[in-house]
């Protein structure tokens, strides 16, 4: 028998032992079967990021950005904002019976590689409020187009863009990540929106302006994480929505502590009338399966101790399904007084499987048939809202590297009217 045959083997028959068998033998099969290839995988993405590439001048740059566009940039922390909605659509929103049911989307939609692909996509679901995260502006990886400009045209939609980053055009960089413009995430909607306000996150586990940081090198940039939060004037009720994108290159302890500034502002929200929110974006929940291997995505004690299961069943269990005002488990991991105060759930519910339901699953870490990059790293939370429906999309990664999540959702007090804030 060869060793790959004894390694397919062993896994099936531990399978076969129950769900913590299966999730312990799969991370020790990345930890040990597949090491040496996970580590060459990464070290190869590495060098490609690091080595200096024959990249246009600034010049040249400037020159051909212009001949595509003429965008607002804003700086990080900055938002911007743009109103295509037609007078049919603002008649028909404001037309419809609070009883309906609200559509909503969260979406990475991966820099906008594929913009048309994605506009069409889009259309096709029709989603009343629509919250994607990384967004290009200006960037020469994305041919220098006003991503969320282009996707809120195309649709007839109202838009609010918060700038993360700006990403530095440089030698440095491969021609897929590629700057020269700005980075974020945005709202789009058939609806007025109010309460405009950006968090601005006082967990950075990376300091992306230090330039002797070894992943700031490979991808030099200004800025950092910010999540963004709009009220959303549906005809049911007010909806307080939050996009967020947590920092991938750190552990799950570090985006448990941006995550739990999010909650911070959902409370304080809360206690001024606005019960009725959503929470969604990308909250790069990938510390299981091969990226345990790399320091990168895992650089906390939870790298092998969580093993067994993946760090979307960790939130749920750790996080999720703690009620309260005081974690003791996240107090037990020694996490900050704050983080331990705010990182309890005040009653949202999430209408997806933290285990089945994966939204990111890289076909460059599939070996003989064992997927080993996957995960829930997509989040969609619902908070006193009827939720009528759920779905997810983009199942081939044909137009991103994440699936899409919708939910469909009515207020539970139907005659209820919209704050005018």
């Amino acid at each position: 028998m060869t060793y790959t045959q004894s390694l397919q083997r062993a896994l099936l028959e531990c399978a076969e032992g129950g769900s913590w068998r299966r999730g312990f033998v799969t991370s020790m099969l990345a930890a040990s079967g597949y090491y040496l290839y996970g580590r060459a995988v990464f070290a190869q993405g590495a060098s490609k990021s690091a080595t200096p590439n024959k990249t246009p001048s600034s010049a040249n740059v400037s020159e051909k950005a212009s001949q595509y566009h003429s965008h607002e940039v804003p700086a990080p922390g900055r938002v911007l904002t743009r109103d295509y909605r037609s007078r049919a659509t603002k008649r028909c929103s404001a037309n419809t019976t609070g009883s309906s049911a609200v559509k909503v989307l969260t979406w990475n939609i991966e820099r906008g590689y594929k913009l048309e692909g994605i506009i069409e996509e889009l259309k096709d679901i029709d989603a009343d409020i629509i919250a994607l995260q990384e967004v290009d502006i200006g960037c020469e990886r994305s041919r220098f187009v006003d991503c969320g400009d282009a996707i809120a045209k195309a649709l007839g939609l109202n838009y609010v863009f918060v700038t993360e980053f700006d990403e530095i055009h440089s030698p440095l960089r491969d021609a897929t990540s590629q700057g020269g413009g700005v980075h974020g995430n945005c709202f789009l909607t058939k609806y007025d929106f109010s309460d405009v306000h950006v968090i601005d996150h006082k967990y950075q586990p990376i300091d992306w302006e230090d330039p002797k940081h070894p992943l700031a090198a490979k991808e030099p940039r200004h800025g950092r994480r910010f999540s963004l939060r709009a009220s959303m004037h549906t005809p049911g009720c007010k909806i307080t929505c939050y996009t967020a994108h947590l920092e991938v290159f750190c552990g799950a302890l570090a985006r448990i502590a941006q995550f739990s500034e999010i909650l911070s502002d959902s409370r304080e929200q809360m206690a001024q009338g606005n019960t009725q929110q959503i929470i969604m974006g990308d909250l790069n929940t990938m510390a299981n399966g091969i990226a345990r291997l790399s320091s990168n995505y895992c650089c906390d004690k939870l790298r092998y101790w969580s093993i067994g299961q993946s760090e979307a069943e960790w939130w749920d269990k750790y996080v999720l399904r703690v009620r309260g005002d005081d974690n003791p488990h996240l107090r037990r991991w020694g996490m900050y007084e704050d983080v331990c105060r705010n990182a309890t759930n005040p009653g949202f519910v999430d209408p997806f499987d933290v285990k089945y339901d994966i939204t990111l699953d890289n076909p460059k870490y599939r070996v003989l048939g064992c997927h080993l990059m996957t995960g829930k790293l997509d989040w969609l939370l619902v908070h006193d809202l009827d939720t009528l429906a759920h779905d997810m999309g983009n199942h081939d990664y044909y137009h991103s590297d994440h699936k899409w999540l919708l939910v469909a959702v009515r207020s539970r007090e139907p005659d209820r009217k919209c704050d005018e804030a």
